[in-house]
């Protein structure tokens, strides 16, 4: 009987021990949640004050950039709105935006110093501003101001003790969910400002025509039916095709398509045909590949045969690049001598048997098209004066290189050295303006640019 007494008080003893620590680590752990919903809080209210203050920065300088009357004074206030407006947005996209669409305000902080910054540039140029975009300037001036004004009454709130990050995120279930609903309303109040918000169309990465872009190549096609879809990527992809399956379709793309897949012990295969036209858009095999027995060279023949065969020519092959044992080619397509960066392809090429195991053709299918003749403006001595002379040209080409606005201009393209290293340069071949200069970065790897 004593024996069991001992061992019951063992087990208690036991037992009181481990109910203690549990004790100590639930109460450390709510202790470490508090901390770290208060931490939260406290980071959505900084970035909450931020915002508010950098909108009405932005709000302020856009009256400013109506009443610049130099190209070196809306270029200064440009560059100050684009700063604030990526801040802006950089802090609008620290808050919590769960179960509320915040999109058109989003949009307005991309649009704002972009547009902005694209007006500088014209007039650096020697554009000169439209009544029309005087307009558009003024528009967003009036909605920097409201959602400015919007801000600001909710860090009145927040002030005045009535809703709070604090709050939302650190109290019991009930309080949280009904202080974060009031903080998601005042935030979808915000968005309610921008109805009416009007479409931008420049000359700049985050125009409305970017978002809408349709394909140049298909937009007249007719449709084929899933059947005919299927049968098209059997065709493409030859031997391999023989248990080839519909898996999905993709409707909410520039491109609407369906997919095919095949899966294997050795091989996974996916292939994306369009719904318009029936082209193909991808094709992926992805199967190890652990010897290279062929190089570069030979890699870039085997692709150039492969585009030939399956209907795409007068491809011209430019940068290039080698992982995993296989090499990744780009081609674009050349009219007429003229090389058309829009239109490009790239070919995947297993190094090991020299197999194609990829294609992607969203480049060439989004744009290409008959450009009809294409002639420079200005000749190549002209274009060639408005470059560095630090810069010693060693090939000089025509090509069409497309803009982040998707606008495509047709350049010359001057190759040179400087420093023992490799650039290009590209002269707007219509008024000499020099559009771009890449650095090329060049390895037994690849040919990148930046």
């Amino acid at each position: 009987m004593e024996k069991t007494n001992k061992i019951h008080a063992v087990v208690y003893t036991i037992l009181g021990v481990i109910i203690v620590v549990m004790a100590i680590m639930w109460y450390r752990c709510a202790v470490n949640k508090d901390k770290l919903d208060t931490s939260l809080a406290n980071n959505y209210d900084r970035a909450f004050f931020e915002l508010s203050d950098y909108v009405s920065d932005i709000d302020v300088l856009l009256t400013k950039a109506q009443l610049a009357g130099t190209p070196a004074q809306l270029a200064s206030i440009s560059n100050e709105i684009f700063m604030q407006a990526a801040e802006a947005k950089s802090c609008f996209g620290e808050l919590p935006q769960q179960d509320v669409n915040l999109e058109k305000t989003a949009k307005f902080l991309s649009q704002v110093g972009d547009y902005t910054y694209v007006l500088s540039q014209n007039m650096i140029n020697g554009q000169e501003i439209s009544q029309e975009e005087y307009t558009t300037l003024s528009k967003l001036n009036d909605y920097a101001g409201e959602l400015s004004r919007n801000l600001d009454e909710i860090e009145a709130r927040i002030y005045k003790g009535e809703i709070s990050f604090n709050t939302a995120y650190g109290a019991n279930i009930i309080t949280r969910a009904l202080a974060a609903e009031d903080i998601l309303g005042d935030l979808e109040n915000v968005e309610k400002s921008f109805e009416g918000y009007p479409s931008l169309i420049y000359d700049g990465p985050f125009s409305e025509h970017i978002e809408n872009a349709e394909s140049v190549m298909l937009k007249d096609a007719g449709e084929v039916s899933k059947k005919q879809a299927l049968q098209k990527a059997k065709e493409f992809i030859g031997e391999k095709a023989d248990g080839l399956e519909f898996e999905t379709e993709m409707n909410n793309t520039a491109i609407e398509c369906y997919v095919f897949s095949k899966n294997t012990d050795k091989e996974q295969l996916s292939v994306t045909v369009t719904k318009k036209g029936g082209y193909v858009l991808y094709f992926i095999n992805n199967r190890d590949v652990r010897e290279m027995n062929y190089d570069k060279d030979s890699a870039t023949a085997v692709a150039y045969d492969y585009l030939v065969n399956h209907g795409f020519t007068d491809m011209k092959s430019s940068y290039f690049e080698i992982t995993d044992n296989t090499a990744t080619i780009n081609f674009a397509y050349s009219q007429n001598g003229v090389k058309m960066y829009p239109d490009l392809i790239k070919v995947r090429v297993a190094l090991d048997t020299g197999e194609v195991t990829g294609i992607e053709c969203k480049g060439y299918l989004m744009n290409h098209k008959d450009r009809g003749v294409m002639s420079a403006v200005i000749s190549e001595e002209e274009a060639k004066a408005n470059i560095s002379a630090n810069l010693n040209v060693n090939a000089v080409s025509l090509s069409v290189v497309p803009k982040d606005s998707l606008r495509e201009v047709l350049c010359y393209e001057f190759h040179g050295t400087y420093k023992d290293k490799n650039f290009i340069i590209y002269v707007n071949a219509e008024n000499g303006r020099e559009e771009e200069i890449l650095l090329l970065l060049e390895s037994e790897t690849g040919v990148l640019t930046v």
